[in-house]
């Protein structure tokens, strides 16, 4: 795993080294790497060396982008300014080989609420891409941002996103699917298939096949910057892939630093918790900060699925905080001067959703197309913590929309993400007949329980937004397994050297 600092941080935290030990320092082969910086005016630090391709500083981020032997590599890590240098590693997309049941569908109807449907409210996808021409989805696809190239190309065009408008940038329907599932409108089913927020704007940012980690930060320093240009006013963005590992949480990660920042702009992040369970100390890598919201994956019967991943248990070897609050102000005082004492990261699931036989919008050639049993021409269905997150996300935007619609102004994120915890339930699991119990909630699987939009949105609609400190989270379950040696690691110094 890797590491980085924030904008804007004075002095960082010690925690070793800054150069990923994945890194080979020995060849004179090009690496593709990111550098954190403590600013984006630091960037430019990087002019004073002699990189064979340059680089390419993000407008938003303390990040650059480049290519350099080892013993370049070596040179960069040793800038006092610089605080970590990453591979430009793969994430992976978190789909395995709701509607209803979250009570979007009650939220929509106007059953004990006001009816919404998202129309106040701006939603982000960051996916393989979308089908701009499906019927679900052109009426609320807003923008179609579709990656076309290098960012060290020789011709001097750093342009890294063109939008590409209403064609298909999906190339296997993964995208498509977590869309619809966001703010498809359900016209090709006659609204029976919709989504969670079926009139929200919708932006998907359509990185392909392979999902690099330079995607991810250009996705998130574009989607801030235009936010900060007033050329959007996105609120929530869906993210569902990741990185699977059993390190302690890092908040010098590239990926922790932009959304750290996308949150500073009011912009919820939600994550899929991953699909490595049911073992332990599996939780999604980007799942582990404080900032945004981690989702596990149930059944429609909504115990939780076998293949969602797991936190940590409380008596794993090692930090295992589930206390928000606690890690949410340790890393803002960490991202503001760097001196910090206690947990950083957040080691359980936040909410749950149904992710198992979830059917949303694809299209019909979609390769994805052909995983499920469906016999939907333009949806098709699929498994995976990839179905559960932009299900909460969907709800999410419910939420905004409420608040929006009956108080005339954006609530801040921090604020919707715990309303979604405060009123998840715990009580779901009751009518599961599991007497083995091995579907019983706890912490490490499903957090503060599966969520409830309704509940939700009737809080925002009586301006109740929730606090820290207000949800109730499951009791752990014990018996943690370590998926690799462990280190006793003060809580106030997350594990750098990986």
């Amino acid at each position: 795993m890797a590491t980085v600092l924030p904008t804007g941080s004075a002095t960082a935290l010690d925690l070793g080294t800054t150069l990923d030990e994945t890194l080979d320092t020995a060849t004179d082969s090009l690496q593709e790497v990111l550098v954190v910086l403590e600013t984006v005016d630091d960037i430019a630090l990087l002019d004073t060396l002699s990189l064979p391709d340059g680089y390419f500083g993000f407008e938003t981020l303390p990040i650059a982008y480049t290519r350099a032997p080892g013993t370049l590599l070596e040179t960069i890590a040793d800038l006092p300014e610089v605080v970590s240098v990453v591979p430009n590693r793969e994430l992976e997309y978190y789909n395995d080989d709701a509607r209803a049941t979250t009570n979007a569908q009650e939220v929509q109807a106007g059953e004990g609420v006001d009816g919404y449907t998202g129309e106040n409210v701006h939603s982000v996808v960051i996916d393989s891409g979308v089908d701009g021409l499906h019927p679900d989805l052109t009426d609320n696809l807003v923008a179609n941002w579709r990656w076309i190239g290098d960012p060290l190309t020789d011709d001097g065009d750093t342009t890294l996103w063109a939008d590409a408008g209403p064609i298909n940038t999906d190339d296997n329907g993964h995208g498509t699917h977590c869309s619809g599932t966001v703010a498809g409108n359900g016209t090709q089913s006659e609204g029976e298939f919709s989504g969670m927020a079926p009139d929200a704007d919708l932006t998907v940012y359509s990185a392909g096949l392979t999902l690099l980690l330079v995607k991810v930060v250009a996705a998130y320093d574009h989607m801030i910057s235009q936010k900060r240009a007033g050329e959007t006013d996105v609120q929530v963005v869906s993210n569902s892939y990741g990185i699977t590992d059993d390190g302690d949480f890092d908040p010098d990660m590239p990926e922790n630093v932009a959304t750290w920042e996308a949150l500073q702009e009011n912009i919820l992040p939600v994550f899929a918790a991953g699909n490595s369970g049911p073992e332990t100390n599996t939780l999604n890598a980007l799942a582990r900060a404080p900032n945004v919201l981690g989702v596990a994956a149930t059944h429609a019967d909504q115990s939780v699925a076998a293949f969602s991943s797991r936190g940590r248990s409380d008596d794993f070897h090692g930090e295992s905080n589930y206390d928000r609050e606690k890690a949410y102000e340790n890393l803002e005082t960490y991202r503001t001067d760097g001196d910090v004492d206690g947990p950083l990261g957040l080691y359980r699931n936040g909410t749950g959703a149904k992710g198992a036989d979830v059917l949303s919008t694809m299209n019909p050639a979609h390769p994805l197309q052909a995983v499920g049993d469906d016999t939907e021409l333009f949806y098709g269905s699929l498994d995976g913590t990839s179905m559960s997150c932009p299900a909460v996300a969907g709800c999410a935007t419910l939420v905004i929309d409420a608040y929006v619609e009956t108080h005339g102004t954006v609530p801040d994120s921090i604020d919707v993400l715990n309303t979604l915890e405060a009123t998840a339930d715990l009580d779901a699991i009751d009518d599961v007949d599991d007497p083995d119990g091995a579907d019983e909630y706890t912490a490490e699987n499903i957090g503060t329980g599966y969520v409830d939009a309704l509940a939700a949105v009737q809080r925002a609609e009586d301006g109740d937004l929730a606090g820290f400190g207000e949800a109730e989270i499951a009791p752990s379950g014990g018996d943690d397994e370590d998926t690799g040696e462990s280190e006793d690691v003060s809580p106030s110094s997350p594990d750098r050297d990986r």
